[in-house]
């Protein structure tokens, strides 16, 4: 019989044995690649942005109040069915629609008539259902932005709120307040938080900003209803950074579609000039670079004056629609308010600015923050500083929404030597959706040798105003095959086939597109191993930080 000591021993060498291979069993599981993809660029609370009118649909909640009839936000005044109604954003909607229907369906819930669709760029295509489809078909990762443009906003016509620091706080708090409300997300603050949330089989939330001016730092056209502070001290934007910090944001992009107190911004769409008149004053500055030493060709038009005259008629129209609404020193109709700049064969255009004085130091306390860094959006000599900053300390950056420059390309695409020096220093390279599955396929196999077949995700850039893929006639996806059934929700059924793209929930859909295309076993593993790569590259981040300095 054993006496009472010898029992005390025994049970200690069994809690030492159980405890012992419980923490193995854990520290083998911790070390264990992490498994699924990530997407690097996702929006799912534009909601919150462009005056709150412009997109519609929540993420969440009762999906018959969320996901409803949207006539009310897209609708043009009714005396009776839609007395708040307004004209102006409804023309700006319609003309943004590129489905091709002169007034778009309003139905929402439960038939989905018109949206979501895979060209339905105003409606939300983020529900929580269907975030919760693409997680099953391996998201294992997904970086929620906050973003906006108070340019659109007001020229929507919206209520508000207009300015960027209102937006960004809102739509940070809406993000959280999404994961809350599901049971299969969680917010990532570190590396660790990664690892362990993805062990428990849940995705990985992490929060981001892709805003124009952070801190309300710029001095739009119209204020209103806002503090702006256009001359921050370096005091002013080091507490911004540490309060957007504090609030749960770990990946930035420190320069959106215009130009600010970072630096110059990619010069790649005649409309962008707008707003960078709107939000500083004065249009972009472009520079010549020759084409077959850049691969730029893009030439910086006037936004009506177009370089192609059949072109102008149209352009006339459509700012003719909306032009009205915005204040008179940056109509695109007033041709007297921008440049008309002649193409001149064999060049192309470029943001004459990059970093400011005070970017250079923000890119050196972001890095000594820990954030992770993404350069896409930077003009080209933007990067170029970025990239030599991120060599000198050997701390990853990251392009999370892009494709590899081609012959006539821009300045916002990436060069081969840019892709290089990313995985160089272990960073991530988010691909764009490609518009279409065989596209996508072209610019993976395009991209992966010269990232060395590893540290390759996707970056959808789903409600980014910015189309999804469209259905690819050159395959078929069989359903009802290896588990993948079609997405139904309320009434409606998509088929990836001839719906293309047309919301989150499809995401496992297009996946099965590339392998009707041939991507092979490898390569879909070299995809499906970025939520470890995602991983690998923040771990990096955390290691640097404190050798950089900060301010």
């Amino acid at each position: 019989m054993i006496n009472f000591y010898s029992k005390i021993r025994v049970l200690g060498l069994v809690s030492f044995i159980l405890t012992h291979h419980l923490s193995t069993c854990y520290s083998q599981q911790n070390n264990q690649p992490l498994q699924g993809f990530v997407d690097m660029h996702t929006h799912p609370r534009n909601d919150l942005a462009f005056g709150t009118e412009l997109f519609y649909g929540c993420p969440y909640g009762d999906i018959n109040v969320s996901l409803k009839n949207c006539n009310s936000s897209h609708g043009g005044y009714g005396m009776f069915d839609n007395p708040q109604g307004n004209v102006f954003r409804n023309q700006l909607v319609e003309q943004g629609e590129s489905c091709g229907h002169a007034e778009h369906d309003r139905t929402g819930f439960p038939s989905f008539t018109y949206w979501p669709s895979w060209c339905s760029i105003f409606h939300q295509q983020m529900w929580m259902d269907w975030i919760e489809r693409a997680h099953q078909g391996g998201l294992n990762i997904m970086v929620a932005l906050a973003t906006h443009s108070h340019c659109m906003a007001d020229a929507a016509e919206t209520s508000g709120p207009y300015d960027d620091l209102t937006v960004m706080n809102n739509s940070i708090e809406g993000i959280k307040e999404m994961v809350r409300q599901s049971s299969f997300m969680e917010i990532a603050l570190s590396s660790k938080d990664v690892r362990r949330i993805v062990n428990s089989g849940k995705l990985a939330v992490i929060i981001g900003i892709e805003m124009d001016n952070i801190g309300n730092f710029y001095s739009p056209i119209y204020p209103q209803k806002a503090t702006y502070h256009p001359n921050p001290t370096e005091k002013d934007v080091k507490n911004e950074i540490d309060r957007i910090w504090d609030l749960g944001v770990r990946y930035i992009l420190p320069i959106h579609v215009t130009n600010n107190i970072f630096g110059g911004a990619a010069i790649y769409e005649p409309a962008f000039n707008i707003s960078n008149k709107y939000n500083t004053g004065n249009e972009f500055i472009p520079e010549e670079i020759k084409t077959s030493e850049s691969g730029i060709g893009f030439y910086l038009e006037h936004p009506v004056i177009k370089t192609n005259p059949e072109s102008n008629f149209m352009a006339k129209v459509v700012f003719d629609l909306v032009g009205g609404i915005l204040p008179d020193e940056v109509n695109p109709s007033r041709k007297e308010n921008y440049t008309y700049w002649p193409k001149k064969d064999g060049y192309g255009h470029r943001n004459s600015l990059g970093l400011t004085t005070m970017g250079k130091k923000v890119i050196s306390y972001l890095m000594h923050k820990g954030f992770l860094i993404d350069i896409d959006h930077m003009s080209e000599k933007s990067v170029k500083e970025v990239l030599e900053l991120a060599l000198i300390n050997d701390y990853p950056v990251n392009s999370g929404h892009n494709e590899l420059r081609g012959e006539e390309g821009n300045e916002n695409n990436r060069t081969v030597g840019q892709y290089q020096a990313i995985s160089k220093l272990g960073g991530m390279v988010g691909l764009g959706h490609g518009e279409v599955a065989t596209r996508f396929l072209e610019r993976f196999r395009d991209i992966a040798p010269i990232m060395g077949n590893k540290n390759i995700a996707i970056g959808t850039d789903v409600n980014g105003f910015f189309p999804l893929p469209y259905p690819d006639t050159s395959i078929t996806v069989v359903y009802n095959h290896e588990g993948l059934i079609k997405c139904t929700t309320g009434n409606r059924t998509w088929d990836i086939n001839t719906d293309g793209f047309a919301h989150y929930g499809l995401f496992p859909d297009y996946i099965k597109s590339w392998e009707a295309l041939g991507m092979s076993a490898a390569e879909k593993k070299i995809f499906m191993s970025s939520a470890e790569y995602f991983t690998l590259m923040w771990e990096k981040c955390e290691e640097k930080k404190p050798h950089v300095s900060g301010w």
